[in-house]
C-alpha cells in the first residue's frame, strides 16, 4: 500500500464537522466514500485536525492508503462542490497528518459594519460594534508563550487530556479599511474549542467587557466558567498545518495557501 497526502479546502458550512456522525454529513463520511468508489474498497483517512460544525479549511491535511494513484480531477468529481482536493501528494509510510504536525495556523474573521456583506454571512461573524484595536493587540500579547490554558478550553464528553499546556508562537490582528477584522492565531497544538475562545476573549477585551488586568488571574483560575464568550464557529478556518521542513518540501502547498 501507498501512503498518499491531500490538502484539502472546505466550506463547513452544511457540515456536521469533520468526524463522522449520525447526525449529518461530515467532511471524513464524503471523502472517504468519494475514495472508496474510486478505489473499489473501504478507505480510512486521517486528519491534522478534527474541525468543528461549521468550521472551514484552506489548509487542512488528510492522509489515505491506497495500492494505485488518483488524480485530483477524480477525487473532486465525487466530491461535493464544498469540498475541495487542491494538492495529492504521495508520501512517507511513516507519514501521520496528526502525530508529524509541529503547529497550526487558524484564521478567524469578523464583520464589525453595521450591515454585512449576504454572501460572506458563513464566513465571518457579525459583530455591529466598535471594537477597540489597542486592547485587543495589547491583550493577545499576554497571552504569546507556553501556558496552561484550561480556562480557554470548552469541556466535552470523554476529553482528557495529559495536560492543559500549550504554546502560543502569534496572533496578529488585522483591521482592514472594509470592517474586517481578520485574527490569525498560530501555535503548537490547540485544545478544544480554544482558537474560538481566544477570539472570544479579543472581542470582550475590544469591547470593554474585560479588563487588561482580569486577563492573568483569568488564566490562573483555570476555569472556563471565568473566560469571556465563545466566538461562533462559522468564523473560523484552518488556514494551514506546519510540518517539519522535510516533509513540508513534500507536500508543496499551493501558493494560494
Amino acid at each position: 500500500m501507498r501512503n498518499f497526502a491531500l490538502v484539502l479546502a472546505y466550506d463547513g458550512t452544511p457540515f456536521y464537522g469533520w468526524q463522522k456522525s449520525a447526525a449529518g454529513p461530515t467532511i471524513e463520511g464524503c471523502l472517504e466514500e468519494a475514495l472508496r468508489r474510486l478505489l473499489n474498497h473501504p478507505v480510512h483517512v486521517q486528519a491534522a485536525s478534527r474541525t468543528d460544525r461549521g468550521v472551514h479549511a484552506r489548509g487542512q491535511i488528510v492522509n489515505f492508503l491506497a495500492s494505485k494513484e488518483l488524480s485530483l480531477r477524480s477525487i473532486n468529481a465525487l466530491l461535493p462542490k464544498e469540498i475541495r482536493a487542491l494538492h495529492l501528494q504521495e508520501m512517507p509510510l511513516s507519514f501521520h497528518p496528526t502525530l508529524d504536525a509541529l503547529g497550526k495556523t487558524y484564521l478567524y474573521e469578523i464583520c464589525s459594519a453595521p450591515v454585512q456583506l449576504p454572501h460572506l454571512r458563513q464566513t465571518a461573524w457579525h459583530l455591529p460594534y466598535a471594537l477597540d484595536e489597542k486592547s485587543m493587540q495589547e491583550g493577545a500579547s499576554h497571552l504569546i508563550g507556553k501556558q496552561d490554558f484550561s480556562s480557554l478550553c470548552n469541556m466535552r464528553k470523554n476529553l482528557n487530556y495529559p495536560d492543559r499546556e500549550r504554546t502560543l508562537h502569534k496572533i496578529h490582528i488585522d483591521f482592514l479599511k472594509n470592517a474586517y477584522i481578520y485574527i490569525r492565531i498560530s501555535g503548537d497544538h490547540f485544545l478544544y474549542k480554544m482558537a474560538r475562545n481566544i477570539v472570544g476573549l479579543l472581542v470582550y477585551l475590544g469591547r470593554g467587557k474585560i479588563r487588561m488586568e482580569e486577563i492573568a488571574p483569568l488564566l490562573a483560575s483555570k476555569r472556563r466558567n471565568q473566560g469571556a464568550i465563545t466566538a461562533p464557529a462559522h468564523g473560523l478556518t484552518v488556514e494551514k498545518i506546519y510540518y517539519p521542513q522535510e516533509i513540508e518540501d513534500l507536500l508543496s502547498y499551493p501558493d494560494a495557501l
